[in-house]
């Protein structure tokens, strides 16, 4: 599946490269991507090209922070007619809500979800994790775009917030060894690193901030706009079944039955809408795995078995089995970054 993404995430590459003394110029055009669309409203680059191109430049320019270090540069504006919606609503948890059905208008591979904490001590009005994701459909090292993903959620309900913001930590999926005091200071509250998700775990309040004069005609207005004219794909059977699979891996049974159930749907029904779209459970089930195998592999020093034991798999024994069909190489040759014919 080949995804798009608002040229506008382009915002502040040139400017990050340009302070580490690189010509980000030449580093865009070894992905086909044209720097000059960042100021355009209403241009698309292929997300695999942009996520390819972060990775890429973070690694050969050592900047394990370049994600972050773009999003300052982003304001809520990059999220095109998102924006004027989001920014017309009574409350920070109506915005925030909004923008996880429609984030789609800025890339169908970006994926938000709410829910509760599950806290140890009772609340009557309990925290809220707000997670993002960014699924390309295939396995995809995506460290930089997740960070600056991450970075704007952070910072824009920040700025619908103001004063009742508080953020009660930050969680990421991968190491930052040489970065995590940079990381703290950018979200100004502990970040969890290695967690199964990039999240933010928000106050009650926060959300239930009220917004200054929301303006509900116009919000409409847009909302129609966005309905008529931007086609989502969340509403697909293959991308809930992902996003289900994604949650229970390694939790519970994740398996065809148990996510139909959970859809609120009969197996073979879900079977048979999977067949009409081109895929099949055990299609997706194997793009999951395989993906977030490579992740945590590849960004991530968690021991094998425990490892194996997130990912679903019984022992650490079929992990390796399932690396050596799937990627031609062990868990710990991806993770050594040794190549299959050395």
């Amino acid at each position: 599946m080949h995804h798009l993404i608002r040229s506008t995430a382009l915002l502040g590459f040139s400017e990050v490269l340009n302070s580490h003394g690189s010509d980000a110029n030449e580093i865009a055009s070894k992905f086909g991507i044209d720097l000059g669309l960042a100021n355009q409203d209403n241009e698309f680059v292929a997300m695999n090209d942009f996520v390819k191109m972060l990775e890429f430049t973070a690694r050969a320019k050592n900047i394990p922070s370049l994600g972050l270090r773009m999003s300052p540069y982003h304001d809520i504006s990059i999220l095109g007619p998102l924006s004027l919606v989001i920014s017309n609503l009574p409350t920070v948890h109506e915005a925030v809500v909004y923008a996880a059905e429609h984030i789609d208008v800025m890339s169908p591979a970006i994926v938000i979800e709410l829910y509760p904490e599950r806290a140890t001590v009772q609340r009557s009005q309990p925290n809220t994790w707000v997670s993002i994701s960014v699924d390309l459909g295939k396995p995809t090292v995506s460290t930089q775009t997740l960070d600056i993903c991450l970075g704007n959620l952070h910072r824009f309900v920040k700025i619908l917030a103001g004063e009742n913001y508080q953020l009660i930590k930050a969680t990421v999926p991968h190491s930052a060894k040489t970065c995590q005091e940079f990381y703290t200071r950018f979200f100004g509250s502990p970040v969890e690193f290695e967690s199964n998700k990039a999240a933010l775990l928000l106050s009650h309040s926060t959300l239930d901030t009220r917004l200054d004069k929301p303006n509900k005609e116009l919000s409409n207005i847009v909302d129609l706009h966005i309905q008529m004219n931007f086609r989502s794909l969340r509403g697909t059977y293959s991308t809930r079944t992902a996003q289900v699979i994604k949650k229970v891996l390694g939790k519970t049974v994740c398996n065809k039955n148990e996510v139909a159930s959970l859809l609120a749907i009969h197996p073979r029904t879900l079977q048979r809408h999977l067949s009409d779209e081109g895929t099949s459970f055990e299609q997706i089930k194997i793009q999951i795995v395989s993906q977030e195998a490579l992740r945590y592999l590849t960004e991530t020093e968690i021991p094998m078995a425990h490892l194996a034991s997130m990912l679903g798999f019984a022992e650490q024994a079929t992990l390796v089995r399932f690396c050596k069909r799937h990627f031609g190489r062990s868990p710990l040759a991806i993770r050594k970054n040794i190549d299959a014919t050395h």
